[in-house]
């Protein structure tokens, strides 16, 4: 591949989204290709793509001229009208096949332009819904240390990690809360499963009675959480949690944003436990990013007391995503992704678990093609893993090939639901030599 631009660095235009100033100065790569499960930089370099985009859209994989041609047809037809007072053929008939395959009783959907938005867009919904039912005393939101559920505006109320993207932007709008996550490989309430009860979820009505029930609108959740690397709750978790929500008449809001669309083996991981949301948000794997999408989807007991929803976004219901998403989710169907998903997880799962006899490798686990390595430097008492040497070992696989990324204490992994064993193998073999490097380089091993 001929080289056609330079890194990005501090003589660039551009900005880049959490990229640090040391390193743009030492040079960003430029991905230039995408093919299949691989990306290509502006050196021609070839890498295997674990993290399908790195922010981990992309489904269906690289290349996939169908999808453009879905959005360049809709374009010639009909690029954009406005989502008030009038609707578009693609937004309909996206809203009509996400009912057929979304859980039981969401049914209704409103499309904005990413996860971030979708929240946000819940958020507001969810508000409505208690507002016209006469409750508008509801406006808080409890949410859990370590969750993510975007960065846009009222959404940002519900971010539940330490980090400078909530720090810098506070005082936020009030009407926050949180609880522990189910995090059992390093339980913040130190107990262990399943002795502790679910203290994790049943913390959610000691909060909503310290908070006061008659003020809470919403709990949201990840069905599996990425904070700390793709952690699966217990099963009774999210049973409890809709449980309480129910005792309080708080409205249980669902983020299958990166869940969505296959990533757990699943068409959504709300089906991996026995729950029912009240809302829905999706986005990312909607479109497997080809181009920009996120939906909210909701029962009808929660639109129904609504008389007008308050809200509006520009490409709210836009006509070209919606085309490409209808596509999208033709090729997930016609190509049984969804369950080359739970077929390549369960291969993906057991080579990272061949990784365990390194002494730095704490917990493997996944679901799906998402899954994790979580590290530690004693696994006795799981102490944590210093940052900079994960930060360490994905610098040495991208040298070797393979692009990975840090959640928490972990590595994660969520490559585009077409790999193959072959690409696993590469990729598990890669890892293997990156962790025994580190470890030598740290004096865990010899």
């Amino acid at each position: 591949m001929a080289k056609s631009v330079k890194k990005v660095d501090k003589t660039s235009h551009l900005m880049l989204h959490r990229t640090g100033r040391k390193d743009v100065h030492k040079g960003i790569d430029v991905i230039v290709k995408g093919e299949g499960v691989r990306v290509f930089d502006q050196d021609g370099n070839s890498y295997i793509d674990l993290e399908a985009g790195g922010t981990r859209p992309v489904h269906v994989g690289y290349g996939r001229k169908e999808l453009a041609q879905a959005g360049y047809d809709q374009m010639c037809q009909m690029a954009y009208f406005t989502p008030m007072g009038f609707a578009n053929v693609p937004a309909v008939k996206l809203a009509d096949r996400l009912a057929e395959i979304t859980p039981a009783g969401i049914e209704r959907f409103i499309f904005e332009c990413d996860g971030s938005e979708a929240v946000e867009t819940a958020m507001k919904l969810a508000k409505h819904y208690h507002y016209y039912r006469g409750d508008q005393g509801r406006f808080k939101i409890v949410s859990r240390r370590g969750a993510y559920h975007g960065v846009n505006g009222i959404g940002v109320r519900a971010l539940g990690i330490v980090m400078p993207m909530r720090q810098l932007m506070e005082p936020l709008a009030p009407g926050s809360a949180f609880i522990e996550s189910p995090y059992c490989y390093r339980c913040p309430h130190n107990l262990s499963y399943p002795a502790c009860d679910m203290a994790c979820a049943r913390e959610l009505s000691r909060i909503i009675e310290f908070e006061g029930p008659e003020q809470i609108s919403m709990f949201i959740g990840e069905p599996i959480q990425q904070g700390f690397g793709a952690y699966k709750p217990p099963a009774e978790y999210w049973p409890l949690i809709r449980e309480i929500c129910d005792q309080y008449g708080i409205l249980l809001v669902i983020d299958e944003v990166i869940c969505g669309f296959g990533r757990t083996g699943r068409m959504f991981a709300t089906e991996h436990f026995d729950v029912q949301p009240d809302i829905m948000t999706m986005a990312k794997g909607l479109t497997s990013g080809y181009v920009p999408l996120g939906a909210v989807g909701c029962s009808d007991q929660v639109l129904e007391p609504i008389e007008v929803l308050n809200h509006l976004h520009t490409y709210g219901n836009h006509p070209v995503a919606c085309a490409v998403g209808l596509r999208n989710l033709e090729i997930l169907e016609t190509e049984n992704l969804v369950e080359n998903s739970e077929k390549m997880g369960r291969y993906f799962l057991d080579g990272l678990k061949t990784l365990e006899h390194h002494p730095s490798v704490g917990e493997v686990r996944g679901t799906g093609l998402w899954l994790a390595i979580d590290f530690t430097i004693n696994k006795k008492s799981r102490a944590s893993f210093p940052l900079e040497n994960l930060m360490s070992i994905i610098s040495r696989a991208k040298q070797k090939g393979i692009l990975v990324k840090t959640m928490g204490m972990a590595l994660e992994f969520a490559p585009p639901l077409i790999i193959k064993k072959e690409e696993i193998d590469e990729a598990v073999l890669v890892l293997d030599a990156c962790i025994t490097e580190e470890e030598k380089a740290m004096g865990l091993s010899k």
